[in-house]
């Protein structure tokens, strides 16, 4: 296990990142709350606490290095503190911060920090943000806010003549963090027979599950829970979608591109969304009815921009859509921690461990005129 001294320190290194993350959630809520700006005295706290975090990250960080230098079979000591833990019928909380991941003994106070890469990049490889080579932001605190801006134009002046003064209009819009979870049950024999059990689980089953929720989160034209805020930029396109062939032609979709980038849209993380069956179908239609035959989908591409296939743009009675849009413009990201709580006694009476993940997650459209949405007719 863990050297004492050394179990202590990061211990309260994660309890106090903690007690700040909670801190900094609840000014936010109280702002949200009463529908304000932060007070100076809250920006002054909100920073200190911002910084303090900051500290704290590198703390753990390398503490944790230094116990894999010394442990460096730390996954079987923290899978042996799991099963030991389940066997006693007391929970272990997995807490991902960052760059590392510390399993923590809830009632005994043990812990064994390890590296997160494994967990953080399934996460993001097949995310739409992966498509187009954006980051998935994670450990985010406080506010997530984007200042908009009206676009002004420069002027022509002769010698000696005064400029036109130009405005601004700044406004600003703020994405509410709102909780995800994920719940998987495995029984106390799978758990104490199968080796690999808890790696597959943390690094492959949960990681996997929460990417499946954030795409079909963002791909969606539908919300998926009304309580919540947590859309994609197509559940408002859906009503006034542009109408498509059966199969959709080179000249319709290459027309809803124009149109998107007619409004000064650059393109720069732009990718299509489709279902992997009109993908297909689009991989085996010709550009042109006549001369060369060239598919309008080629090498993952159409109309010059990629293409990212999911099955949770299709509504639910079957309506084919297919979505256009620069993903620079849809910004997403995790708050906080990543919490994951191995609780074997909630379903004790099924000889059960549920392994429960929770997240803070939010997303927002800051610009609707990036993205476009087309509606597939019936054949």
């Amino acid at each position: 296990m863990t050297k004492p001294k050394n179990n202590i320190i990061v211990r309260e290194l994660v309890n106090k990142y903690q007690a700040n993350c909670d801190r900094i959630t609840e000014i936010a809520d109280a702002c949200e709350k009463e529908q304000r700006e932060r007070n100076e005295a809250e920006n002054a706290e909100f920073e200190a606490l911002t910084r303090e975090n900051q500290i704290l990250q590198m703390k753990m960080q390398a503490a944790a290095a230094e116990h894999l230098r010394e442990h460096p079979n730390a996954i079987e000591e923290a899978t042996r503190m799991i099963r030991e833990n389940s066997a006693q019928g007391q929970r272990t909380e997995i807490l991902l911060v960052r760059d590392m991941m510390m399993v923590s003994d809830v009632n005994n106070g043990g812990i064994v920090p390890l590296n997160v890469q494994e967990i953080m990049r399934p996460l993001q490889e097949g995310f739409i943000l992966d498509k187009v080579g954006l980051p998935m932001p994670t450990g985010l605190a406080g506010d997530y806010v984007w200042p908009l801006y009206e676009n002004v134009d420069a002027e022509l002046a002769g010698e000696g003549v005064e400029l036109t003064d130009k405005k601004i209009n700044l406004n600003k819009l703020r994405a509410t963090p709102e909780r995800i979870g994920i719940a998987i049950p495995v029984t106390n024999q799978s758990l104490n027979q199968s080796q690999g059990i808890l790696e597959m689980i943390v690094r492959e089953i949960m990681p996997l599950a929460l990417r499946r929720l954030l795409n079909k989160v963002i791909c969606s034209t539908n919300k998926l829970n009304v309580s919540t805020k947590l859309t994609g930029p197509f559940v408002a396109l859906k009503t006034k979608a542009t109408t498509l062939s059966a199969v959709p032609t080179f000249k319709e979709l290459n027309g809803m591109k124009a149109k998107m980038f007619e409004t000064g849209i650059e393109g720069s993380n732009a990718c299509w969304v489709m279902t992997k069956s009109m993908a297909a179908i689009l991989e085996g239609t010709p550009i042109n009815e006549k001369g060369i035959y060239v598919p309008m989908i080629q090498n993952g591409v159409l109309c010059g921009l990629p293409v990212y296939t999911s099955n949770e743009i299709r509504d639910t009675d079957g309506t084919e859509f297919i979505g256009l849009g620069d993903w620079r413009y849809q910004p997403m990201g995790l708050f906080g921690n990543i919490r994951f709580i191995v609780d074997p006694y909630s379903k004790a009476r099924k000889d059960a461990v549920d392994f429960v993940l929770n997240a803070d997650y939010a997303t927002i459209t800051v610009r609707p005129e990036a993205f476009a949405l087309g509606k597939v007719a019936k054949a």
